[in-house]
């Protein structure tokens, strides 16, 4: 049974993620870098990603082999993104770079997850997985950056100062100071990925290797 609802949430990233890329290269292509002036988008954008915290919830009840600091760190901070950075950059260009890259990164590893799973011979997606994050990583964290730093200053410039809302609950934080904090944290927070994402590489090229020699001795 678990198995299934894994599965089952593994196909709903991939095709959803599928859907937001398709979406906003399409506008883009189009001449609307503003992507998120698109509801459809928006709207998709907020229940894909907050659907995510379900990997919160696996790696808990020790459903995957998801470790639960790299998936808060990632999940929580892109949630907050969408929450408290993108509300207000929705005129700015950015958010177009972020949802690019985070799109193509879990279309990548959700795929990787269901060619595990459902054993569909996939053996270049794992190979993708763990070099394009090389590149993927740097540039989303950079959207994500940008977007913050416009989110700050339309707020600034609007003279408006919400508090930070977390399903209905205020809190006593103001979103520009959290998103001055979240800028402070947010490479920072990258060098952890990265070198967690480069310790998995590292293992993948390892076993791989050894895969490789097995089946050339076998010969």
């Amino acid at each position: 049974m678990a198995k299934t609802i894994i599965t089952l949430y593994n196909i709903s990233q991939f095709l959803g993620w599928t859907i937001i890329l398709a979406k906003v290269v399409l506008s883009a292509a189009q001449g609307n870098l503003h992507v998120l002036q698109d509801s459809f988008v928006s709207q998709t954008l907020g229940v894909v990603q907050g659907l995510q915290f379900l990997d919160l919830v696996f790696a808990i009840l020790g459903l995957s082999s998801t470790k639960l600091v790299p998936s808060l760190i990632q999940v929580g901070g892109r949630n907050a993104v969408v929450w408290w950075a993108f509300p207000y950059a929705v005129n700015t260009p950015y958010p177009l770079l972020t949802i690019v890259c985070w799109a193509i990164a879990d279309i990548i590893r959700f795929l990787t997850y269901l060619n595990d799973s459902l054993s569909l011979g996939l053996d270049w997606i794992k190979i993708l997985r763990y070099n394009a994050f090389i590149l993927l990583y740097p540039l989303g964290i950079t959207g994500e950056f940008l977007s913050a730093g416009a989110a700050k200053s339309n707020l600034l410039n609007q003279k408006t100062t919400p508090d930070l809302h977390i399903l209905g609950t205020t809190l006593p934080v103001k979103i520009v100071d959290y998103l001055t904090f979240w800028r402070l944290v947010a490479y920072p927070g990258l060098v952890f990925m990265f070198y967690h994402m480069v310790k998995l590489r590292s293992r993948f090229y390892k076993n791989l290797k050894a895969k490789n020699a097995q089946t050339t001795k076998a010969q």
